[in-house]
């Protein structure tokens, strides 16, 4: 299991373009529909786990591993989603510029930034599906998008007052 976990996560790393959030339909794909290896609302957890850590959002890895296969399956996919973009980086980071002037490479950027946004629009509506299952819970979601927009609040902050609301309010 702990293999097929690091192979798995090591092609979700190699497809990542856009960072970790880019790379969350593909995850959600890949471990709740695909494999079973979770349920919606435990991908739910490990996405809200990934973003109270510090650290990137694919942390959610590290969460999925732990839980079809103990600490070994969490270092296999902490392994397998990081090893690809730290050896395709390393490899690069000497033609950055050269690579920065392809105009092919700008189209490239130009076309799948959309197709990332529109990506995580549907992690989002998955996401809200079995998360916001109560009108305390959607309008906790509400005033955290307003306090995120419209305030220089730490979003650690907001997220740390959610999680205690969340944990006074029970299961």
């Amino acid at each position: 299991m702990s293999l097929q976990l690091f192979w798995r996560f090591l092609l979700v790393g190699l497809l990542a373009f856009g960072g970790g959030q880019a790379a969350l339909p593909l995850v959600e794909r890949m471990a709740v529909a695909e494999t079973g290896w979770i349920s919606p609302r435990t991908f739910a957890d490990a996405v809200a786990f990934g973003y109270a850590t510090p650290g990137p959002v694919l942390i959610t890895a590290t969460f999925i591993g732990y839980h079809v296969a103990g600490l070994v399956g969490a270092l296999a996919a902490t392994l397998g989603v990081f090893l690809g973009p730290v050896f395709l980086a390393a490899l690069a980071a000497q033609q950055v510029q050269r690579f920065a002037q392809n105009r092919w490479l700008r189209a490239f950027g130009r076309g799948a930034a959309p197709t990332v946004v529109g990506l995580l629009g549907v992690t989002l509506v998955t996401l809200a599906q079995h998360t916001l299952t109560g009108w305390v819970y959607l309008a906790m979601a509400l005033v955290a998008a307003g306090l995120g927009l419209t305030t220089r609040l730490n979003p650690l902050l907001i997220l740390s007052a959610a999680a205690l609301i969340g944990i006074l309010l029970g299961p």
